[in-house]
């Protein structure tokens, strides 16, 4: 657990660019290896194999998204904070929609997660205890939340954009900082591996 009295070396700015890197890596490796290893309707070659790639994918998609998810709800709150504040000629009339599609999606990991952790204390399952009940929740995790985690992918450039706005106009007061106030937005809810 982190300590709260030491500031954090990596600003939001910074979690969500490495993120947004690593999660396009990953993409990419999976993009070629469905081109080589479907026929052209997109049927798999060898279903198993498939899957177990797939499952990797999640498992990489999740871990390259929780640093960024740690932070990701105050990093919304000040994007969203920095929309309202911005002149109309800075805006980019996406910019709403894409915060709001990053909202649904940044809760639909949190529901992930929690039916993760329902279903590991339903079945006495140590959360780090090995075996196939344990591999099998976090696989279930790992694919319920790829899509969402593939949405931040997707829309989660809006926020960077957003910010070089916010410094561009000189409006600091706004600017995407590295830490918020704890009252300004809720805290992130705990993430585990």
């Amino acid at each position: 657990m982190p300590n709260p009295s030491i500031p954090d070396p990596v600003s939001p700015v910074a979690r969500l660019s490495t993120f947004l890197l690593q999660a396009d890596a990953v993409m990419a490796a999976w993009d070629r290896y469905d081109d080589e290893h479907t026929d052209l309707d997109g049927w798999p070659y060898d279903q198993d194999a498939y899957d177990t790639r797939e499952a990797e994918r999640d498992h990489a998609l999740w871990r390259a998204f929780q640093p960024l998810g740690e932070v990701a709800p105050s990093l919304l709150y000040l994007a969203e904070a920095a929309v309202d504040h911005l002149r109309a000629t800075s805006l980019q009339a996406r910019w709403p929609w894409q915060l709001s599609q990053l909202r649904d999606s940044l809760e639909r990991v949190d529901a992930a997660e929690k039916e993760f952790a329902e279903r590991t204390a339903a079945s006495g399952t140590d959360y780090y205890a090995s075996g196939e009940e344990t591999f099998l929740a976090f696989a279930a995790r790992n694919a319920a939340a790829s899509a969402p985690v593939t949405e931040w992918l997707t829309h989660g450039r809006a926020v960077l954009e957003i910010n070089a706005a916010t410094v561009r106009a000189g409006q600091t007061g706004i600017r995407l900082a590295a830490r918020t106030p704890r009252a300004a937005a809720p805290a992130a809810p705990a993430r585990h591996r």
